[in-house]
């Protein structure tokens, strides 16, 4: 070997190591933390120079033998199971160039009457597996690291509500059947628990991918039963069956089977005869998917035949006859011109990117969350830098990357703030986040955003108490607690906010019948940590008010009422601080005593 090859050899040796470590540490974040810190693309690339790298340096291919694989989800606290064909991962394509090249190599090894494409969409969430015996729900398992994976049966059975038996049909249930799928979060659903968790002063999930991992991931003791995920069927690993003859012998039939049996299918599905077809559909659907329900990060192509599969049969770690092609993110360069906190109801505050507008698939971005301050450091954001910022699922803006060689030299580093920017008290860290939080009670921020929990229809329900108007009322003073509501006068309204006298009238009134609340709407309308609805009646039906309330040990909290140790001695905290003691004190008389005369006037 000349000098120069043993040089080129050896910065090989350097970049297979570095790449392999690199992987292994996304694939930590990705699969079992649900905290992945680059995009599908970038992660892709990574595995795609890998793969060169060990193809030109096969001697040194064992190096990184297990970094190019497909990852592993399981985590500590769940049983493993294992499947009974290994769960591979697909091969991926970024182009219509790698596209074509993949069918090239099928086209030539099965005949043209078997070279029909399924094309359905790629949803974005996390694989499972579920096995039935004779129609019936045995155990739902992840991916794990395509051998065996964790046993999520129960949570499974509770946000997904999976069907325990097949619907009766024509379709003969097998002796045993893995039907293979994806867990993913609703677009509308993941909006909603984000815009809850920022109200509570919790940080946002980054993307429905982790919503739907850390959802699926969840300890009995960490359960919250108001999230809804959805599960989608689109294919088979073990089958069981009397007869050879019984089994399905195309991705169609296979399909029109599962939806017989009432298991829940994609309906967005297309057959392609050829190639051209098959990218006039996926160019279609990249166009559309901004409007779709669910987050969509590409299609998967299959071949329809079964007989065509088999001839083509399977690498070590994906089909041959199948791909995902994975559409290209929307992403844009702009400048980051400030770094905003806003203070959540809890007084947790979260930074948010103010950004020089820009254009982002059609639609403008001014703003982007940065979910929690780590996401900062991590970063290592910079006023001034100019950062990449993506439309995840073409819906929601985030910041992906910075630009580095377009960083000012002097740039300072970012310094967290010290003080409240509502209140300017001093702030806490608080969790293994390290979450800034405000720990004024009385901060006008929180409070607002505490009034607006209280007086929803899902709480006391107080018609007329907007946002404008409490935060009118704040302002000026007039309610500096929740229990000030309930001294509210209409010409306090009146002098303090826009309303005319009938509508201030109106709303005293509204304030009043409110006192009727039940206890479980008082107590989820105070935005207690980790309760929501159901706990909330669940707390109610435990406890006789306010007093009894915050006087429970941790373990009086948790007997009967359906959450863990964690959420009770996070409840237990908050409920001793005297700011919160004093509060439901003020409460236990409001919703104790009759409406007085200064009220109704």
């Amino acid at each position: 070997m000349s000098g120069a090859e043993a040089a080129h050899e050896a910065d090989a040796r350097a970049r297979i190591e570095f790449l392999a470590t690199e992987i292994a540490r996304h694939d930590e974040l990705y699969f079992r933390k649900a905290q992945p810190e680059i995009s599908d693309a970038d992660y892709d690339a990574l595995k795609r120079e890998l793969v060169g790298l060990r193809g030109r340096y096969p001697e040194l291919a064992a190096m990184a033998d297990g970094a190019t694989g497909v990852g592993d989800d399981r985590v500590e606290g769940f049983r493993k199971r294992k499947h009974l064909v290994p769960m591979l991962s697909l091969e991926k394509v970024h182009s219509t160039e790698e596209l074509s090249r993949w069918h090239g190599r099928i086209a030539g090894k099965i005949p043209r009457a078997q070279q029909a494409l399924v094309i359905e969409p790629k949803f974005d969430g996390i694989a499972i597996s579920a096995t039935y015996v004779r129609g019936q729900l045995v155990q739902v398992v992840t991916r794990g690291n395509g051998e065996e994976g964790d046993d999520v049966t129960e949570n499974a059975l509770r946000f997904c509500r999976l069907p325990r038996l097949f619907d009766g049909s024509s379709v003969a249930a097998p002796e045993r059947i893995e039907v293979r799928g994806e867990v993913y979060v609703a677009w509308e659903e993941f909006r909603r628990i984000n815009r809850e968790r920022t109200e509570r002063g919790a940080a946002e999930f980054a993307s429905p991918r982790n919503l739907a991992a850390g959802t699926l991931k969840l300890l009995d003791e960490d359960a919250d039963e108001s999230r809804a995920l959805t599960a989608v069927f689109f294919g088979i690993g073990g089958l069981e069956i009397e007869s050879d003859a019984a089994a399905p012998s195309s991705e169609r039939e296979m399909m029109k089977n599962l939806r017989a049996w009432g298991l829940p299918v994609t309906e967005l599905v297309q057959v392609a005869e050829t190639l051209e077809a098959a990218l006039g559909t996926i160019r279609d659907w990249e166009r559309a998917r901004a409007g779709w329900a669910y987050p969509v990060d590409g299609v998967v192509l299959k071949l329809d035949s079964f007989v065509a599969r088999r001839e083509l049969g399977e690498a070590r770690e994906a089909p041959r006859w199948a791909v995902a092609f994975k559409f290209a993110p929307t992403r844009v360069a702009t400048r980051l011109r400030a770094i905003t906190f806003q203070v959540g109801r809890t007084g947790v505050l979260t930074p948010v990117a103010e950004l020089e507008p820009v254009t982002v698939g059609g639609a403008v971005v001014a703003r982007a969350s940065l979910h929690n301050a780590e996401e900062i450091a991590r970063r290592d954001l910079r006023i001034g830098d100019t950062v990449w910022v993506e439309r995840a699922g073409e819906i929601i803006p985030a910041i992906v990357g910075v630009d580095l060689a377009r960083r000012a030299p002097d740039a300072p580093v970012f310094q967290l703030p010290e003080k409240c920017p509502a209140c300017a008290t001093i702030v806490e860290r608080r969790g293994e986040s390290g979450a800034l939080r405000c720990p004024n009670l009385v901060c006008p921020a929180q409070l607002k955003r505490r009034l607006r929990h209280f007086a929803a229809p899902q709480s006391v329900g107080i018609k007329g108490l907007g946002p404008a108007t409490i935060d009118a009322l704040v302002d000026a003073g007039a309610v500096k607690r929740i229990a000030d509501l309930y001294a509210l006068r209409p010409a306090d309204i009146v002098a303090n906010t826009r309303l005319r006298a009938r509508s201030a009238e109106t709303l005293v009134a509204e304030i009043a019948a409110s006192r009727n609340a039940e206890l479980a709407r008082v107590l989820n309308g105070l935005g207690l940590p980790g309760i929501g609805p159901a706990l909330a009646r669940a707390l109610a039906g435990r406890f006789a008010g306010f007093a009894e309330l915050t006087s429970a040990t941790v373990e009086e909290l948790r007997q009967g009422n359906g959450f863990g140790a964690t959420t009770a001695a996070e409840l237990a905290a908050y409920l001793r601080q005297p700011d919160v003691q004093r509060e439901l004190a003020e409460l236990e008389q409001v919703f104790r005593s009759e409406p007085s005369s200064a009220d109704r006037r």
